[in-house]
This record gives C-alpha cells, sequence and structure tokens, in this order.
C-alpha cells in the first residue's frame, strides 16, 4: 500500500524536475532512475535514465508498489540531470496516457506507442513480455500478440491477467529496434503465445 510519504516525493519529483530513484516492495523488481513525469491514481509515469545517462523509453509502475522514490541512494542523480540539460534532452511525457485505471493505460499505450513491454514482476521479475496489446478480455486478460527476440511476430496472442501486472515499458531504444525489423506486421490470434524474454 502507497504511502502519503511516497505519494509527497512524486508529487515533488514530479513539480521539481529532477530525477529520482524509485524502488518498489517487490522481491527482485528493477529500481528505476528516472524523472517523474506523470501521475494518476492507479500508475505513475516515468521517464527512464540509461546506465549511459540518456533518457530511453518510459516505464509506468503500479503506484501501490512505490516504497521510495526520491535522490537519496543515487549518488550519480545530479550529474545525470547535469549531463542530460548539457545534451539537450528533456524528460517529456506522451500525451493523454490514463493513469487512473489499467485497462485505459493499456489502450492509451497502445494507441500512442507500436510495441509494449508488460511484467508481471510478482510472478517473474526478470521476464518480460512483449508485443502488441489486442484489448482486454471480460474476464480481465491481456491479449498481447507478442513478438519474440528476433523480431518474428507470433501467429496467436498470449494471455496476461491484467491484475498481475506491475509495469509497462514503451518507447526505449531495445522496443524500438525490434520494431524497426519486425515491423507493424499482426494477426488478431487469441488463445496460445509466446513464452516471454528475460529482460536482464
Amino acid at each position: 500500500m502507497v504511502t502519503g510519504q511516497v505519494v509527497k516525493d512524486l508529487r515533488r519529483a514530479l513539480k521539481s524536475g529532477k530525477p529520482v530513484r524509485v524502488i518498489r516492495a517487490i522481491d527482485g523488481a528493477d529500481r528505476l532512475d528516472a524523472y517523474v513525469v506523470a501521475l494518476g491514481r492507479r500508475w505513475v509515469l516515468l521517464h527512464t535514465v540509461s546506465g549511459g545517462m540518456h533518457l530511453d523509453g518510459h516505464s509506468v509502475v503500479r503506484l501501490r508498489d512505490v516504497e521510495h522514490a526520491t535522490r537519496s541512494g543515487w549518488s550519480g542523480a545530479r550529474v545525470a540531470h547535469r549531463a542530460l540539460h548539457l545534451r539537450g534532452e528533456r524528460p517529456w511525457a506522451p500525451a493523454n496516457v490514463d493513469l487512473d485505471t489499467t485497462t485505459g493505460l493499456i489502450d492509451t499505450l497502445s494507441g500512442a506507442f507500436p510495441l509494449v513491454s508488460v511484467y508481471a514482476e510478482e510472478i517473474a521479475p526478470d521476464i518480460c513480455h512483449i508485443g502488441r496489446p489486442h484489448g482486454v478480455t471480460r474476464k480481465k486478460n491481456l491479449r498481447l500478440q507478442e513478438i519474440s527476440p528476433r523480431a518474428v511476430w507470433e501467429s496467436a496472442c498470449s494471455r496476461h491477467r491484467v491484475a498481475d501486472i506491475t509495469r509497462f515499458d514503451v518507447g526505449d531504444g531495445y522496443l524500438d529496434a525490434l520494431h524497426t525489423v519486425g515491423g507493424d506486421l499482426t494477426r488478431s490470434g487469441c488463445c496460445s503465445g509466446g513464452r516471454g524474454i528475460r529482460c536482464r
């Protein structure tokens, strides 16, 4: 359960435009060095900072999982912020992303980006599924037409319980490379699908 202090820290980071280290209460989940660029009732949108101190895509994480979101514990935060500023890299938020409902979030992300990474970190923290969302079923399962690490589209959709999803990634360099090679080929399968890839 997210605390009032965490929400205050996220709002402060959003207002200040300074990067923070986001740590979540999920065993094995990645820490995320990022700018808070939007905050909703259920999800928080981050513009992530890569290890090379470049902005590299956006992560969206469940608000309730956030345990810590400040500059403390990230000794390189000031250097990263300064380097990005000098390079002319500015954090930004995709327009009209729904951070209040998960179904709305999926719809708006898939409308803005060709590929989405889907994580269920409480089940498998080092596995993600990458592909094109094809909506949410009545039983609250996300249908995802996956693309393999070889940039080959699966012929049918995998299904993922919406309640299990803890994080989405969009717009990073790896996803862009997969889309560049794999293209926009999609089919509306609905039953079986990929097994995910290791994301670390």
